[in-house]
């Protein structure tokens, strides 16, 4: 009875510490611990969410991996943080991260930039006028102005290695953007019958004006969408508790379309004595449509990530 007693009691402290093994080895499993010198906890865990920042290139092969050049007008979005629009320069910006652990080991991430730009130019032009003085000319403003907005928006899957402050990382992420371009113009001389010709501004930029018979009030380049699927590999460096400096970079295939560019354009119908707007519609980029694969950002875009 004893020796049978000896034999079971051994075989629960065997059982008893086979299952504390695993529960060990599992909690291992989905915990990456690492504990500072003042006994915070400096890696992220389970459930914590984080958000960050993007502090360069974001989406750099939207506009020359798809078209081959490196510089050139076709793709605007040659940088989320500041898309390269033909006319309009750049529009700056810093790209929203935002991540959940679903364990130590694997996040759901998201990106977000939502960019708009507002730009007016102004011309001063002779004013017309049936009977002018020429010793005190009267001057009018001509104003163009330029509208664009950029979306860019990312969600992927992201894992990670490592057991101390620099982890590395690595997955994926679909990304879409759009960006639309949309120009009005306003003209000091009317266009009537006194003046079937009025001095207008016909380059905004170098301030050139002369006497047209059709001229531009407003013009929208057509939105462009882009589509693609990211994988990248990069690290993370957890500088203070749940607080990291990482750099990243990533390979990309994308297909970005344009929409069709519409004009309208007012002239003066003399047969009718009148002023009449016309609307025509062309292909953007001659109806331009880019598929790619390559390299984004080479340079390792820099991104600061809390966690809580």
């Amino acid at each position: 009875m004893k020796k049978l007693v000896l034999i079971l009691s051994i075989a629960c402290v065997a059982f008893n510490q086979v299952n504390a093994q695993q529960a060990t080895e599992s909690s291992t499993n989905s915990t990456t611990s690492f504990i500072s010198k003042n006994g915070h906890q400096v890696l992220p865990q389970a459930g914590d969410w984080s958000i960050g920042f993007s502090a360069s290139s974001f989406l750099g092969y939207a506009g020359n991996l798809l078209n081959g050049n490196t510089a050139n007008n076709a793709g605007v979005f040659a940088n989320a943080n500041a898309p390269a629009v033909s006319t309009l320069g750049n529009i700056g910006g810093i790209a929203f991260v935002g991540k959940y652990m679903a364990d130590a080991n694997t996040a759901y991430r998201v990106r977000f930039q939502a960019n708009s730009y507002l730009n007016k130019r102004q011309n001063y032009v002779l004013e017309n006028n049936l009977t002018p003085n020429p010793l005190l000319p009267t001057y009018v403003k001509d104003e163009e102005s330029a509208q664009t907005n950029a979306f860019l928006i990312g969600a992927g899957l992201e894992k990670r290695r490592g057991q101390a402050r620099l982890q590395g990382v690595y997955g994926a992420e679909l990304i879409i953007g759009v960006l639309s371009e949309n120009y009005s113009y306003t003209y000091g001389n009317a266009m009537d019958l006194n003046f079937n010709t009025p001095l207008s501004t016909t380059n905004f930029s170098g301030g050139f004006s002369s006497n047209v018979s059709s001229r531009v009030l407003s013009r929208n380049n057509g939105a462009q969408f882009f589509a693609g699927a990211r994988g990248y590999i990069g690290a993370e460096y957890f500088f203070a508790p749940k607080m990291s400096i990482g750099a990243e970079i990533g390979y990309t295939l994308g297909f970005q379309t344009n929409g069709d560019q519409s004009v309208v354009s007012e002239t003066y119908d003399s047969g009718n004595l009148k002023t009449v707007q016309v609307e025509s519609k062309t292909f953007r980029n001659s109806g331009l449509r880019s598929f790619g694969i390559g390299l984004d950002n080479v340079n390792a875009g820099l991104n600061l990530f809390l966690y809580f």
